[in-house]
């Protein structure tokens, strides 16, 4: 799934926040923190993410920035029992502005849940996504 907004704000503005992982919650549309202070993000940093999925408010994932081209692109992957996920985001520079992408990834469902996956995607997937991306937007530009 990938998304995209137009921020008034430099790629370098816009590279800096991003990758300040104690603020994402800012523009998480559900809880999320980061646990601890992973540093400055790099190439290879490695983090323990604490986000909300139905039926756990705490649920935790061990993340790991995979790609870290400052200011334009960064990556961060985890896998966990239900396989690989990745956040990707690529800044492009345009004018005064600075385009965002966010890809984000998921393993292919199986058994039931493949059945059922569709109306989450729907209902809760696809709408979080893009709000979370339109906060990113109010965020950046306040």
């Amino acid at each position: 799934m990938t998304g995209t907004i137009v921020v008034q704000r430099s790629q370098q503005e816009v590279f800096d926040y991003l990758v300040q992982l104690n603020r994402h919650g800012e523009w998480s549309p559900k809880p999320w923190r980061v646990e601890g202070d992973p540093g400055p993000l790099r190439l290879g940093t490695k983090f323990t993410s604490i986000g909300t999925v139905p039926g756990d408010k705490n649920y935790r994932n061990e993340v790991e920035v995979t790609e870290c081209t400052p200011p334009s692109r960064i990556r961060w992957e985890t896998d966990e029992k239900a396989g690989h996920f990745a956040n990707t985001f690529v800044l492009t520079p345009e004018e005064s502005t600075t385009r965002v992408e966010r890809t984000f990834e998921w393993p292919e469902q199986k058994g039931f849940t493949r059945l059922i996956f569709p109306l989450i995607y729907m209902l809760i997937i696809r709408p979080n996504f893009h709000k979370g991306l339109n906060l990113f937007k109010v965020r950046m530009e306040s």
